[in-house]
């Protein structure tokens, strides 16, 4: 051991330095703790954004859940109808003073109003980030009953998703 010791201290304190195997040996070693370090970093900065997306879904749910329910506990004098061979259920917003239903469109939700065209979202558009997309789907009315699903699509696939009951404030 102290033989060995020796030996390479001799060859440090000596002027030679190291040879060619010796530096790619050090060369191979480095870039292989690299590797391992570089693919660590690329998979906490995927498994970061996994959680980062989850959670803004998960919010972006309550908000329009929240949204939803505010105007449909308002609802009154409810009447599904059609237009452009789609069905929908109108309602009579008590405290707005005017009927309207749900429109998916743009990626976000908005309500229209039947006095007018035009289209207002439910939600800002700038509480929808990293390409999420919000849907009111399987919108029905039964026994007093509003019952729907609410659907975050990311990159066109179904990312969360809550079905959710609510009865009218108004309606018997």
């Amino acid at each position: 051991m102290q033989k060995n010791k020796k030996k390479t201290m001799k060859r440090l304190k000596s002027e030679q330095g190291f040879t060619v195997v010796e530096m790619l040996l050090a060369l191979f070693i480095l870039s292989l703790i690299m590797t391992v370090i570089g693919g660590g970093v690329t998979v906490v900065k995927s498994a970061y954004e996994k959680i980062t997306l989850k959670a803004e879904a998960q919010v972006l749910v309550s908000t329009f859940v929240t949204a939803i329910n505010d105007e449909l506990r308002q609802a009154e004098h409810i009447e599904q109808k059609e237009s452009n061979q789609e069905q929908y259920w109108s309602f009579y917003h008590a405290k707005k003073g005017y009927r309207m239903y749900f429109v998916n469109k743009n990626n976000n939700i908005y309500y229209k109003t039947e006095i007018s065209s035009k289209e207002r979202p439910l939600v800002s558009d700038k509480a929808i980030t990293n390409g999420l997309s919000p849907q009111i789907e399987d919108l029905t009315y039964e026994n007093h009953v509003f019952t729907y699903t609410l659907r975050i699509y990311y990159d066109g696939e179904v990312y969360e998703e809550q079905e959710i009951s609510i009865r009218p404030l108004n309606e018997p």
